[in-house]
């Protein structure tokens, strides 16, 4: 049976069954997935729009339908040329590489819009305006902050993805062990992976308010997981719990009133090392 987390002058300690050590490592890797899935398609719907710029583009000397060729005013062209001195203005010049060089740019501020998945938005949410987009009384201002995301998105949420894949890929290799003692700064990508594993388990099932919320937590016992709902409610509620255990040990550590004292000072075994 799990031992939930205990802070020692050794790291913060917990202890798993192997099979809840597998567990978690696979829903580790579940949200590593569906985070590398966001990246990967984003990066297709970005790319898409340049293909098609420079698909339609025009290429520099190359007449489009119905103009005059080179060929049909090439004695005009040669004899503007020698008149003036000037180069020639076929496109074949730097003036075309110029044009083809910019034709495929977009002035425009980068966007991408918000995942449509309800697990990737609360994972990744928006940067602005309400979490699921709606229940603005100003329309217009709806609007904008829609916009702002898309822009802060396109700007941000790469860097976000990366820090959420680095602490799951951390969160995995510290399970190698059934015997969890963590440093801080492993406590802290340990509890960011977690709180990762319960944002997508609550969007799974539904948890939306208090009433959802209770429904989820009556499930218990693993004898009541008869279908994936119930299998996956005692997932959320096994995670909580680990999760909880951990915060609040983490928040005993802080020091009270400006003291350096810790928890764990009197702890006879606070030095013991776990076999």
């Amino acid at each position: 049976m799990a031992e939930g987390f205990r802070w020692t002058r050794r790291g913060y300690r917990a202890r798993l069954e192997p099979a809840e050590a597998r567990l978690l490592r696979g829903l580790f890797k579940d949200v590593a997935t569906l985070l590398s899935g966001r990246r990967d398609d984003a990066a297709e719907d970005s790319a898409a729009p340049a293909r098609d710029a420079a698909s339609t583009a025009p290429v520099p000397g190359r007449p489009d339908e119905g103009t005059t060729t080179a060929a049909d005013s090439a004695s005009e062209d040669a004899s503007s040329s020698e008149q003036t001195g000037d180069e020639p203005t076929d496109g074949s010049g730097a003036d075309g590489a110029f044009w083809s060089l910019v034709s495929g740019l977009s002035l425009g501020a980068a966007t991408r819009q918000a995942p449509a998945d309800p697990a990737l938005l609360r994972l990744l949410p928006p940067s602005f305006g309400s979490p699921s987009g709606t229940g603005a009384d100003d329309p217009g201002k709806a609007a904008a902050d829609a916009q702002r995301d898309a822009e802060h998105r396109a700007d941000a949420e790469d860097l976000l993805i990366d820090a959420k894949l680095a602490d799951a890929e951390r969160a995995r290799e510290l399970l190698r062990s059934t015997e969890l003692r963590l440093d801080d700064a492993e406590a802290l990508a340990f509890s960011r992976a977690l709180n990762d594993v319960r944002l997508v388990l609550s969007a799974r099932l539904g948890i939306t308010d208090a009433q959802s919320a209770a429904r989820v937590h009556s499930v218990d016992d693993w004898k009541h997981a008869a279908d994936e709902q119930s299998a996956m409610a005692l997932l959320y509620n096994f995670t909580s719990w680990l999760l909880e255990s951990l915060m609040d040990q983490m928040l005993r550590g802080l020091p009270e009133d400006g003291r350096e004292d810790v928890p764990g000072a009197e702890d006879p075994d606070a030095g013991e090392d776990i076999r």
